[in-house]
Formats: structure tokens, sequence, C-alpha cells
């Protein structure tokens, strides 16, 4: 969480360097962001190893990505449809010569409504968002032998579980001029279940992106 904190304050500093141009542009729009990302994957190990040579490993977040289109209905409404794919975590283990993995992938599709607060004339909008998305999770896990270390039913190879749940947010968002707009956006698709009990469970999937987008009004 301090990381993404710290990340966040660099891209909203950076933003304040552009200037000053209009409030929101109506019309429609499209762009791509990327940014830190993570699964709520559990925060311990997945695996009980023992003997000489064991190791157990575990790595969540990372970069993930999105590309949206959108239509602003004036400076305090829009809606917009997105794709994002969020940063894997993989849980490793090995013991007497034996290796297991655990790996979680999330993409999602989403449609969501924004709701604008525009800040005077800086140029500057804040904005919430709340709408639904289109998940699919996916675990692969490979049995070698290690023991699981919790009791979530994974089937060995590879498994989809689609679910659709909702998805919430913040950002600010700034027009460069009539065409251009850059923003930085904190979301969360809440997942479902409880991943260390359940295969299917839905983990939460958080991203902070820095966003380009071109508006064609």
């Amino acid at each position: 969480m301090k990381k993404i904190t710290k990340i966040s304050a660099i891209l909203l500093s950076s933003m304040t360097l552009v200037g000053l141009a209009n409030a929101a542009e109506p019309g429609a729009y499209a762009g791509i962001g990327l940014g830190a990302s993570s699964l709520k994957t559990p925060d311990s190990y997945y695996f009980n190893v023992s003997g000489a040579n064991a190791s157990n490993s575990r790595q969540r977040g990372g970069l993930g990505g999105r590309i949206f289109g959108g239509y602003n209905f004036n400076e305090y409404m829009g809606l917009e449809a997105g794709f994002a794919t969020y940063a894997n975590s993989t849980f490793k283990g090995s013991s007497n010569g034996s290796n297991s993995s655990v790996k979680y992938g999330l993409n999602a599709a989403s449609l969501v409504a924004k709701g604008y607060l525009p800040f005077g004339m800086t140029g500057f909008n804040g904005y919430a968002l709340g709408g639904l998305a289109e998940v699919q999770n996916q675990v692969r896990y490979s049995n070698g032998g290690v023991p699981l270390a919790v009791t979530a039913g994974l089937k060995n190879g590879t498994t989809n579980y689609y679910s659709i749940r909702p998805q919430y947010g913040l950002g600010v968002s700034y027009d460069i001029d009539q065409h251009l707009t850059t923003n930085v956006e904190l979301s969360r698709i809440q997942g479902k279940g409880n991943v260390k009990t359940s295969a299917s469970a839905i983990p939460n999937a958080d991203m902070l992106s820095l966003n380009l987008g071109y508006n064609f009004g």
C-alpha cells in the first residue's frame, strides 16, 4: 500500500506541471493506461515445505494495463467501457526435489458510469466511477508433489472461472487541450469468496493507473 501511495503522489505531482486548460470535454473518447496492479491473494505461503534445499516463494503485484472508450454527456457525467489485465500472483514450493506452483491471472471487461466534479477553471476534475466488470480469473496449478498449506480444492492444470463483479474507483483528470486528456485513477474490482478455501473464489483486483485519452469532439 505504501508503494501505491508513493506512485500516486509522483503521478499527481507530474500532472501539476502541465499547466491550465478547460473543463472536461463532452463527447466520445478512447485511450490507454498503465500502472501498478495487484490481486488480493493470500499473504501466506501456499505450500508446506520440508527437507534439505526446501524453499517457498510468493510474488504479488506488478504492471497492469487497460484500454477504454466512453462518452461524456456533459462536464458532469459520462459512461465508459474498458478492458484491463492485472499482474499475476505466483506461489512456488520446492521440497525434496519436487516442485509445485499456483499462478492467478485476472482479466476484466467493464462498464462504469462516471461522475465529474470540475475544480473551478483549473482544468482539473475529480471523478468517481461505479459499475460492473465481467471477470475471467485463471488459476494454473502445477502439482509436483509438494503438499498445499491451504484447502482451496485446486485442480491440476489451468482452470478459468468467470463472474460479474462490482467495480468502483476514484480519479483526477486533466484536459491538456481540446483533444488530449490525462488522468490518474485508482479502482477496485470487488472479489467474492475466500481464495484460501475455494478454488473458484475471485480475488479483489486493484489498479492505480496513469491514463491518456483522446477526445473526438
